[in-house]
């Protein structure tokens, strides 16, 4: 063989210094691609569980809202509670569950103020299924100033904190008017 073919075989390799520097610039990248991949793992079940804290918070919002403003509310609001329509009362005072009521009977609103749930339960008090792990809070209280009112028992404000397996709390609120 020829002196130029060896030299030039030399010229086309790698040198040992490169390959260690090739070797230690692969390894940097692929530990960077494994701890991405390893935080996309880790965090791809967090949509599905801020889902259905969502839904689990619709539902409960949905049922409270069908209920009556007040204790004292004619069904369908008519008369209000602190109106001056012919029969009208003074709205409740107090805040919570009557002496006496549970769940699968509560007619207003306020009944549900101090509601502490885990497993969540439906209307009836039964479990709902797919829902281990969760727990809802509810609170109620009076927030007519807050919307303007000249009245501060002019409106509620529902506030539903549901804490999520992963330890997370997601908090959804409505008003509702004393109309």
């Amino acid at each position: 063989m020829p002196v130029n073919d060896i030299q030039f075989i030399r010229q086309r390799g790698f040198s040992l210094i490169e390959l260690v520097v090739m070797i230690v610039v692969l390894s940097l990248a692929l530990t960077g691609v494994t701890i991405a991949i390893n935080e996309t793992v880790k965090h791809s079940a967090k949509p599905l569980v801020h889902t259905r804290a969502m839904e689990l918070a619709q539902a409960y919002l949905d049922e409270i809202l069908t209920k009556r403003y007040d204790e004292h509310s004619g069904q369908g609001g008519i008369p209000r509670c602190n109106s001056t329509d012919p029969g009208h009362r003074a709205c409740s005072t107090t805040l919570g569950p009557d002496p006496g009521e549970t769940r699968a009977t509560y007619d207003d609103v306020d009944d549900y103020n101090g509601l502490d749930e885990s497993p969540p339960r439906g209307a009836q008090g039964t479990v709902l299924s797919g829902y281990a792990g969760y727990r809802v809070r509810i609170s109620v209280v009076y927030a007519g100033t807050g919307l303007g009112l000249t009245n501060n028992q002019g409106a509620k404000l529902i506030t539903v904190t549901i804490t999520s397996p992963l330890g997370t709390n997601l908090v959804f609120s409505a008003y509702r008017v004393n109309y």
